[in-house]
């Protein structure tokens, strides 16, 4: 069969030369512009609401707002799940919703869910925050600053002001978050007796402050025949106007400020801090756009920074972790393993046609296949990431494939003494229909990823995509490009060579295996049968374990660590890490509302001697020497490698369970370091009113707490009065001295508000104890939630979940108590369950493609019995080099799909054209075998040639891209073997099958005549 295409290119070149030129240009104009990310954009839909309560526990947290939140967005559409933990002072709920939801509409719902239920909110509460997260939201870069010469609230406020307003003049900066450091106040120390010596309250004092130091306006006014702005300036200019504030005590009398408080210029209470190598300093993390470059940002950033610190002098900025690192090294490692492999591909070129000038141009085709690819990246929004950039190294083997094929016929002929233009016109349309019918079972079987639901969809539709995209072009530059090179470019030959006869190993297995088919399909059912049971042993997982420049740590502490034990814990643990030789920084971060818990980064020497996995062994049991701390290790995708979740509406229940499970986790070999997820309980300070005095003299629980709270930790932000310095507006903040937060006499004696504007003492209406409370609640799905983590010990993440719900505590969970399969649990069930959908879509779409192109049901029955044949390889050499079935892996699974296809399409497509012209069956396949087989294996070879540099594993990101290597060039080795000597036999039943069945099948469809029902 010919299409007559090739012939057209050759008879027309100047518009293909038109067509590739203007291809080429739009490639590398594309790629100029194509932004470098770590990951592609991903459609995740979820939101935060975080609402703050200062001073509140998390129990009364729970109840009084996070279960209202939870309940106000829970019957959202499109809700997947809602989960929330609640922390000392803070309450975050995030909602997930499903996939493909619209991020800016799915926020917009939360955020008008939260409006209706804010009457039911406590009063006290900081206006509620209502964000919605990305997946590539988190910071690329962090930084540390110091200036021995600030103090600290200085430094605050030089990031806060004149660094983040440099900086955020750079285009693609979308936030930069200050962590650690404190914030500047007038500190107004309130005497608790002299205010009870006046009647006075904390939050007396602080309301007469807000309400008489502040400015406002007053309206209008027209007085002497023009128009003025009437303002009333209340506020303190100065310290010393602020002392001199004379406040009101009730029944006429008032007192001047001083005379109940001292105050003076200060700082906020330090409740986080930052650590650089024990040292302390505040730092700063940026965060960029969506549609921005990680490696462009990075690079104006690093700009800016070295201006500022050029002249700014006094102050260091360091940076400590840079994700775009990582990035910026695989992206050129990439690169250079694609040109790696396009040589490599040539060089096999070369070695099998011996001529310079067929080896040009079938190299050809593989940058001129891949840089008009750029242009559709662009087209689509799609950029330089990790997924895009697999694509095409796993694709540039194709690039040439179909140019070997094309050419290869075209050499043969020239051989037999045609001109290369005879050659070419003839044998480039000879040969289409075998490499229409190869390019487009590949495309058919990657088109389906792009469709794929699920986190791993997310990632892959710029895979598939891009793959499909690469591979169409190669195809283009087949049918049009290399024909007319092959035309005008090749030489004849002096003398014409016979064609060699067939002889050899290869035609002793192949007559073989004609001779005995059935013993030749019963050894190639066992290998494939063999190959399954072996994946059976494969470990499982999601990504393969890298080798990044830096890890984390959490440290938690026992409730109600002060700064002081948690700055000595930080120092213990900064100096244990910088023992270590490969340890180039410890950046260390503690607190935020709660200070018993932090993290730790440590980023590596550039030469170093371990990897990160080695480095996490060695000090993994080091860090149990630290006492009354837990330090632990984060995983590479969360906060430990495994993650166990249990939910259920019984605290005790699912306390009990969450005991067994862990203790029985225990006992795993796949698991070290087994610990809840939560904090152990802490102690409260309760407060209990009694309920006859209270009543009797109109004290409210409402009003113990704002007394308390307002005198131990200020009024919230809103409600404090504020003091303008130049650019800055400063809080007043009154509340009691540090040390009378200590001091449990004190807090007894504080004076509270009575019916009849008298007093009386907290004491006198209250009872004051202590009591267990949890230090962190966490929630999934309006359940509690209780998370135990582990660390991985020489396993898969698949190998110890299955381990896990095995075990008899799993199994046997008490009524009301379910395992919440989620995070990487619901993601490898997801990874797994769309692969295999994909898989079979692939395998459908090749069947219809070559049923439209051989216009046979049967044909590619045989062409599709080379797929399993390709599997044998992967799971072999998986196997072998001690890879598991991860992401990368199932992506080669993939890739061989259309790959094996490829090599029965070549050998059905000669054997029909040969059966077509009157050749006998097995003469025919003799034939495609005889021709076949080296364009087969000079494919095969340019392919595994072109991944070899991917499988060594060189390179930034090599952990990503070694198992996809490895299975494809694994399954391409089986999968040529055994097809050229079982298509053919499998060929030869289905044949035969189809000769049996086509007169049965044209005797029941046939209808039959009146004539012959009425002579019956």
């Amino acid at each position: 069969m010919t299409l007559g295409i090739s012939a057209w290119a050759i008879r027309n070149p100047i518009p293909v030369a038109v067509l590739f030129v203007a291809l080429i240009v739009a490639g590398i104009g594309a790629y100029l512009q194509l932004p470098v990310k770590s990951v592609p954009d991903t459609a995740f839909a979820a939101v935060q609401v975080s609402i703050s309560q200062s001073g509140a526990a998390p129990a009364e947290l729970e109840s009084q707002v996070t279960r209202l939140a939870e309940n106000a967005v829970a019957g959202l559409p499109g809700v997947n799940h809602v989960m929330s933990t609640v922390a000392q002072g803070r309450s975050i709920t995030t909602v997930e919703f499903e996939i493909g939801e619209d991020v800016q509409k799915a926020t917009d719902q939360v955020r008008t869910a939260i409006d209706r239920i804010r009457a039911s909110l406590p009063r006290t509460i900081d206006e509620p925050i209502i964000e919605r997260l990305e997946a590539d939201s988190q910071p690329i870069l962090t930084y540390a600053v110091s200036a021995p010469a600030m103090s600290a609230s200085d430094l605050s406020w030089y990031i806060d002001d004149a660094l983040t307003t440099r900086l955020q003049s750079i285009g693609g900066i979308a936030s930069i978050a200050r962590v650690g450091g404190v914030d500047r106040e007038i500190n107004v120390t309130l005497y608790p007796d002299r205010l009870a010596a006046y009647g006075l309250t904390a939050p007396a004092v602080s309301a007469a402050l807000r309400a008489f130091a502040a400015d406002g306006p007053g309206g209008r006014a027209e007085l002497g025949g023009g128009e003025q702005t009437i303002r009333v300036l209340g506020a303190a200019r100065d310290l010393n106007a602020l002392r001199a504030m004379t406040l009101p005590t009730g029944a006429g009398r008032s007192v001047r400020l001083a005379d109940v408080a001292d105050i003076g210029a200060g700082e906020s209470e330090a409740r986080s801090f930052a650590r650089l190598n024990g040292r302390p300093v505040v730092g700063f993390q940026i965060t960029k756009t969506r549609a921005a470059s990680d490696v462009g940002v990075e690079d104006a950033v690093h700009r800016e920074i070295a201006e500022i610190a050029r002249t700014t002098p006094g102050v260091t900025i360091t940076e400590i972790v840079s994700t775009v690192g990582d990035t910026r090294a695989s992206f050129h490692a990439t690169v250079a393993v694609l040109l790696e492999g396009m040589a490599l591909a040539a060089v096999v070129v070369f070695l099998f046609l011996r001529s310079w000038r067929s080896t040009l141009i079938a190299a050809l085709a593989m940058p001129i296949s891949l840089i008009p690819t750029f242009a559709v990246m662009a087209l689509l929004g799609f950029s330089l990431n990790i997924v895009t950039l697999l694509g095409l190294t796993l694709v540039v083997g194709i690039l040439v494939d179909d140019a070997i094929v094309e050419i290869e016929n075209i050499e043969k002929r020239i051989e037999r003494g045609e001109t290369p233009y005879q050659a070419a016109l003839l044998g480039a349309d000879q040969i289409g229909l075998a490499v229409v019918a190869c390019a487009l079972a590949i495309v058919v079987v990657f088109v389906p990823v792009s469709l794929m639901g699920g986190a791993a969809g997310q990632y892959f539709r710029e895979f598939g995509l891009t793959v499909a995209a690469a591979v169409l072009f190669s195809l283009l530059v087949a049918r049009l490009l290399t024909p007319l090179l092959a035309a005008w470019f090749l030489k004849p030959v002096a003398r014409p060579h016979p064609p060699k006869p067939f002889k050899g190993p290869y035609r002793k297995a192949l007559d073989w295996a004609l001779a005995h088919p059935g013993l030749s399909l019963l050894l190639g059912a066992l290998v494939f049968a063999g190959s399954l049971g072996l994946a059976t042993r494969l470990p499982t997982g999601f990504i393969p374990v890298g080798n990044p420049t830096s890890i984390a740590l959490d440290i938690q502490a026992s409730p109600g660590a002060t700064h002081a034990d948690m700055d000595d814990t930080v120092a213990q643990v900064t100096r244990l890490l910088r023992r270590q030789p490969d340890v180039r920084t410890v950046f260390a971060t503690v607190g935020g509302e709660d200070l018993s818990s932090g993290s730790v980064t440590v980023a590596f020497q550039e030469a170093r001697t371990l990897t990160a996995t080695q480095f996490k062994d060695r000090i993994r049991p080091l860090l149990k020497s630290i006492p009354d701390v837990r330090v632990t290790l984060q995983g590479e995708r969360g906060p430990a490698d495994v993650e166990i979740t249990l939910v259920g509406r019984e605290d005790v229940a699912l306390a009990e369970a969450a005991e067994r499970v862990q203790q029985e986790m225990r006992s795993l070999p796949q698991l070290t370091n087994i610990r809840l997820a939560a904090p152990p309980a802490g102690p409260e300070l309760i407060i209990r009113p009694r309920t006859e005095e209270a009543a009797r003299l109109g004290v409210t629980a409402e009003t113990l707490a704002e007394i308390t709270r307002v005198a131990t930790i200020g009024d919230i932000d809103a409600n404090v009065a504020r003091m303008t310095e130049g650019e800055r507006r400063v809080p007043i903040r009154a509340q009691l001295a540090g040390s009378a937060r200590r001091d449990l006499t004190t807090l007894a004696d504080l004076q509270v508000p009575t019916v009849g504007a008298g007093t009386t003492r907290l004491g006198a209406v209250a009872d004051l104890g202590f009591e267990a409370g949890p230090a962190r609640i966490e929630r999934f799905d309006r359940e509690r939630r209780v998370s135990i983590h582990s660390d991985l010990r020489d396993a898969s993440i698949g190998q110890a979940l299955a381990a896990v719900e095995a075990l008899p505590a799993m199994t046997a969970l008490p009524n009301g108590v379910r395992n919440a399969a989620y995070g990487d649990a619901e993601q490898l069930g997801e990874l797994f369950g769309g692969f295999a959908t994909a898989m079979a879509a692939g395998v459908a779409l090749i069947f219809a493609v070559l049923v439209l192109l051989f216009h046979s049901l049967f044909k590619p029955v045989t062409i599709l019995t080379a797929l399993p044949l390709s599997i044998v390889g992967a799971i072999s050499g998986l196997f072998v080099f001690g890879f598991g079935l991860t992401l990368p892996a199932l992506i080669g699974f993939l890739m061989l799909l259309g790959l094996a296809a490829k090599n029965s399409i070549l050998l059905v497509e000669f054997a029909i054209e040969r059966e077509r012209e009157g050749m006998s069956q097995h003469d025919a396949l003799i034939a495609a075998c005889r021709e076949r087989a080296r364009p087969i294996v000079m494919t095969t070879v340019a392919m595994a040639a072109g991944m070899v540099p991917t499988a060594i594993g060189l390179g930034e990101g090599a952990a990503f891209r070694q198992p996809m290597a490895v299975a494809v060039i694994g399954g391409l080795i089986t999968s040529t073997l055994l097809s050229l000597l079982l298509v053919p036999v499998v060929y030869r039943y289905v044949d035969r099958f189809e000769l049996w069945l086509k007169p049965r099948l044209a005797r029941v469809l046939t209808p039959r005549s009146i004539d012959t029902d009425m002579e019956r």
